[in-house]
């Protein structure tokens, strides 16, 4: 039996785990090994699957643990990751703006606190209802709604400024 609500209720929540795996680590084989990771894990508690009321936010608030331990271990290593992938953008017109828009985005994106970036991750990206994101981060409702609120805001108002080359009050 804990077989199948491994398959049924685990499974299917892998490609988000890897999702949220890859906005933290920004390196997809390191994502790709903390997931596997997380899956081992889970499967030594496979018994416990059916006293969860929310698999799947156990399973995600395990990928945040085994990803931020990998980052206390690698911290070197990610930093490597981040300065070759910025090196990577082609010289193609509309895709060098694309690209240009899109590393600017994760820079305002990443001078946000680790608290707010993952809160705006699980829910822009990871589609999480609000309930979901105060559980996997152990967090009140209200808390995940000011932050995202803050965090938007934030995120609007470097945008703006970008786009007005910084002469915007």
């Amino acid at each position: 039996m804990s077989k199948e609500l491994f398959d049924t209720r685990i499974m299917p929540v892998r490609d988000k785990m890897y999702r949220y795996a890859l906005s933290i680590l920004k390196s997809p084989d390191n994502a790709h090994d903390v997931v596997q990771e997380c899956l081992i894990k889970i499967w030594k508690k496979r018994q416990m699957i059916s006293t969860i009321d929310n698999p799947e936010s156990w399973a995600m608030r395990i990928t945040r643990n085994q990803c931020y331990d990998w980052v206390k271990v690698n911290r070197y290593n990610l930093l490597q990751v981040e300065k070759s992938d910025q090196a990577d953008i082609n010289s193609a017109d509309q895709e060098l703006l694309f690209k240009d828009r899109e590393v600017w985005l994760n820079k305002i994106i990443d001078t946000l606190p680790a608290k707010h970036r993952e809160i705006f991750h699980l829910r822009e990206v990871e589609e999480l209802a609000y309930q979901e994101i105060a559980d996997i981060l152990s967090l009140t409702l209200g808390e995940v709604k000011i932050s995202l609120f803050r965090t938007r805001e934030k995120i609007k108002e470097l945008i703006n400024k970008l786009d007005t080359y910084g002469l915007a009050n």
